[in-house]
């Protein structure tokens, strides 16, 4: 993955959105994402809104307060209505010259109109950590918004979308998430599984992307199926146990 050589380094905002529940599971792709950037050396922050709730008004003080290339923030369809639209309403408002973007299962089916209904500026479509290197390379640079692969974005009154960008082959090439920039001590102490001790911590793994079936119901955001290789599972778990003290490990593979 290529490093941002601009003389301004990206700076990245994710926003971890409300899912007003106490048991939160940590969000991988956010987590996937901000390691790509930050191995591209962009400065990231993340805000999570998930575990210490923070309301839109307080997550528009952090916007006046700050200065971002790029907002970032991803969701299910089912959090549109509830959460999506206020939410994008107050960022839009203290957004200040910075690109909203949204990405995840939610949109990337339904880029126009999720363009239109939340005034974000681009939508990611699938697997993103190429995509979002590219983006902020593109905003820091100057660059047009053409060039960025697996992408929508409105123009001239339409809306235009990019080729796809390559789902990554070599998971393995990805490294782990970036854990330390996420309230770690709250994501591993609020779920609680059946055999689970009471000073037990659960951590999720991802050992492989996609599914092979084809199920009329659901939604894939790349094709074919691609797996981590079997050591570097066990070293990232190694990993989480050294460093964070996990003890149940539950593996949220699609397949």
């Amino acid at each position: 993955m290529d490093v941002i050589t601009a003389a301004k380094r990206p700076r990245v905002l994710f926003i971890i959105h409300d899912v007003y529940q106490e048991d939160n599971f940590f969000p991988m792709g956010p987590g996937y994402l901000t390691a790509a950037l930050r191995k591209a050396e962009c400065d990231v922050e993340v805000y999570a809104m998930d575990v210490f709730h923070y309301t839109n008004d307080q997550l528009a003080n952090h916007l006046d307060s700050s200065q971002y290339d790029l907002i970032c923030c991803g969701f299910l369809a089912a959090r549109f209505k509830e959460t999506m639209l206020g939410l994008s309403d107050a960022i839009n408002a203290h957004k200040k010259d910075a690109w909203y973007v949204l990405g995840g299962h939610g949109p990337s089916p339904i880029p126009e109109y999720v363009l239109a209904t939340t005034g974000a500026d681009v939508v990611a479509i699938g697997e993103a950590e190429l995509t979002i290197v590219e983006l902020a390379r593109c905003k820091v640079e100057g660059g047009n918004l053409a060039d960025v692969k697996g992408i929508a974005w409105r123009e001239d009154g339409g809306v235009r979308i990019s080729e796809r960008n390559r789902p990554v082959r070599d998971l393995d090439a990805l490294g782990s998430p970036a854990w330390d920039l996420f309230p770690m001590e709250r994501y591993t102490t609020c779920l609680k599984f059946p055999g689970m001790s009471q000073g037990d911590r659960a951590f999720a793994v991802l050992s492989n992307r996609g599914c092979v079936n084809r199920c009329n119901f659901c939604y894939r955001l790349e094709k074919g199926i691609r797996g981590r290789s079997i050591p570097g599972i066990i070293e990232e778990m190694r990993t989480l146990q050294e460093r964070y003290g996990i003890t149940y490990f539950f593996f949220i593979d699609e397949l």
